[in-house]
C-alpha cells in the first residue's frame, strides 16, 4: 500500500474482492474518507460505504453520491469550493506590493513548537456563526495543527508555512502541505490560513497567501490549490489573486 508523508493515498473500499470506491484516508477523530470516487454502480458504493465506514466523515465532488448518502441518513456538514492557481501564468498576485506592516513572520518546520496561544487565534478567526466555526476542543485544535506539521494530515509540510507574531502573540497562520498527486486535488495545498480579526491585521491573510505563492513559484511549483467553505468571504480574496474554481466538494457525516 502506497504511503506518502504518512498519509495513505491509495485506500480502496472493497466488496466481494472488487473495489467499489477509492479515497484519501485522513486518520482524524472521526476518520475521514477524502475525495471519495465511485468505481462501480452508485447503489453498490452507497451500501458498502454505509457498511464499512459508519460514523466517518466523507467528502466527494460527486453530487449524486452525496445526495444518495444524505437520503440514507448521512448529515451534510459543509460545501466547499475547490480552487487552484496556475503559478506559471501572469496573475494579479504577482503585482501586489509587500505589506508595510512590520509582521514577525516565522517559517514553520515539522518539529516547530506551537504555543498554546494559537488556540485563541484559531477560535477568534473562526468564531460561532462563521462558515468554518471552530467547535473542537483546545486539544483537538492543537492536534490538528501538529498533524499538519508532521505530515499526517494531508502530506509533508512545505516551507511556505508560517506563523506570525505581534509582541510574542500569534496573530496569523498559514499551513501548506504537499498532497500526493497533481492539482487540483494534489500538489502544494493551502491547508489553512487565518488571522486575528482585529482591524489592525487587515490584509495579513492575503500577505501570507502571496508569500506562500511566491515561495512555491520560486521553488518551481506549477500550481497551488485549496478548498474554501462556500459562504466564506475569503473566497473573494482567492478570486482576486487569480485562483480558479475547478469543482465543488460536499462533506457529510455518515450514520453509525
Amino acid at each position: 500500500m502506497d504511503e506518502v508523508g504518512g498519509v495513505d493515498r491509495s485506500e480502496q473500499l472493497m466488496r466481494d474482492g472488487t473495489p467499489v470506491g477509492r479515497f484519501h484516508r485522513y486518520d482524524a477523530a472521526p476518520p475521514s474518507a477524502e475525495l471519495f470516487e465511485v468505481l462501480v454502480s452508485l447503489e453498490s458504493a452507497v451500501e458498502q460505504i454505509l457498511t464499512d465506514l459508519p460514523g466517518w466523515n466523507l467528502t466527494t465532488t460527486d453530487e449524486v453520491l452525496a445526495d444518495a448518502l444524505v437520503e440514507r441518513g448521512a448529515v451534510p456538514t459543509r460545501h466547499y469550493s475547490l480552487m487552484t492557481i496556475d503559478l506559471s501564468a501572469q496573475a494579479s498576485w504577482m503585482h501586489i506590493a509587500p505589506s508595510n506592516a512590520a509582521y514577525d513572520i516565522r517559517p514553520l518546520s515539522p518539529d516547530a513548537e506551537i504555543p498554546d496561544e494559537v488556540i485563541g487565534l484559531v477560535r477568534s478567526a473562526y468564531p460561532l456563526g462563521h462558515p468554518d466555526e471552530e467547535i473542537g476542543s483546545d486539544g483537538a485544535i492543537l492536534a490538528d495543527i501538529r498533524h499538519a506539521l508532521a505530515g499526517r494530515r494531508l502530506g509533508p509540510l512545505m516551507d511556505s508555512s508560517a506563523l506570525v507574531f505581534d509582541g510574542g502573540r500569534p496573530v496569523g497562520l498559514v499551513l501548506v502541505n504537499r498532497v500526493p498527486g497533481a492539482a487540483p486535488t494534489g500538489g502544494p495545498w493551502i491547508t489553512d490560513v487565518c488571522r486575528d480579526p482585529d482591524p489592525r491585521y487587515a490584509g495579513l491573510g492575503r500577505t501570507l497567501i502571496v508569500r506562500a505563492l511566491s515561495i512555491c513559484r520560486a521553488a518551481g511549483e506549477s500550481s497551488v490549490s485549496l478548498a474554501v467553505t462556500q459562504g466564506n468571504i475569503a473566497s473573494q480574496i482567492y478570486d482576486a489573486l487569480g485562483f480558479a474554481l475547478v469543482a465543488t466538494t460536499r462533506k457529510v457525516r455518515l450514520p453509525g
